[in-house]
């Protein structure tokens, strides 16, 4: 079983009875999602047994209480999520709260977002609604301001898919090119959470999101971005933030210049 801080913090969520209805997960850590789910509706053991029939057919995907919606074959369609709205509508067969897992949400077409945004911002009561995506860019506005977000740790060698292998390169002085706006705004992305790695490390936490080793050698690379204080890190992702939830129409040229003032 997983010793991992996410699970800790469900764990203390669930203890306390403060459990949210709808999260959105953003990662490319799926196992981790069920075992939350598994979490929230195990009785045998803290976090949970996975043993129990619960936990078994839950691992499986074949839980009568939890409906798993994902794309068919490479979208999610509105009648999959009208699937999903009747199973959390129907009274609950064994577990505590009814779960629906939409897997690979970036899938999901404007007309089954839509559909669903009335379903999370009023989730039915005794229900757990996971929104699981890779990128946070991949979906809407509105059905991210609906979600309580949760970031999942990276696996290995993934931070270096979403930008931080062009992060040496920028900060090097190299003008940048993207081929499209989602790999802009993915660069900017792993940007935020280098920063937002390294100032979590100098407050003495451990709850990195990038590997330890990633975020460390970018500091160690250059000096200049070492030697800022937290006050002027935090600053440069906050404003590398708001370019990041305008990436669709800013000028990108102009906006990794601004970024490069910050940061030099």
């Amino acid at each position: 079983m997983k010793d991992n801080k996410i699970l800790n913090y469900f764990s203390l969520l669930k203890g306390k009875n403060l459990l949210g209805s709808s999260y959105l997960f953003i990662g490319d850590d799926f196992s981790l999602v069920k075992d939350i789910v598994k979490l929230i509706n195990c009785n045998e053991k803290v976090p949970f047994c996975n043993s129990c029939w619960d936990c078994k057919k839950i691992n499986e995907d074949i839980h009568p209480d939890v409906c798993l919606v994902k794309p068919d074959p490479i979208t999610i369609s509105i009648a999959s999520i009208r699937e999903a709205q009747h199973a959390l509508a129907l009274r609950s067969y064994r577990l505590p709260k009814k779960v629906v897992i939409i897997k690979e949400a970036e899938a999901l077409g404007i007309e089954a977002a839509n559909a669903f945004l009335k379903t999370l911002e009023e989730p039915p009561k005794n229900s757990f609604i996971a929104v699981c995506a890779s990128k946070l860019e991949a979906l809407l506005p509105t059905v991210i301001s609906r979600c309580r977000k949760i970031f999942l740790p990276f696996k290995e060698g993934s931070a270096k898919a979403v930008g931080l292998d062009k992060i040496s390169s920028f900060l090097n002085g190299e003008r940048l090119k993207f081929k499209d706006r989602k790999q802009f705004a993915s660069f900017l992305w792993t940007l935020v959470l280098i920063l937002r790695d390294e100032l979590v490390s100098e407050s003495g936490l451990d709850n990195q999101l990038l590997e330890r080793a990633d975020y460390e050698r970018i500091f160690e690379q250059y000096p200049a971005l070492k030697e800022k204080e937290v006050e002027e890190l935090i600053t440069a992702a906050q404003n590398i933030l708001k370019i990041y939830g305008a990436y669709q129409n800013v000028n990108q040229n102009l906006a990794l210049d601004m970024i490069r003032t910050k940061l030099g």
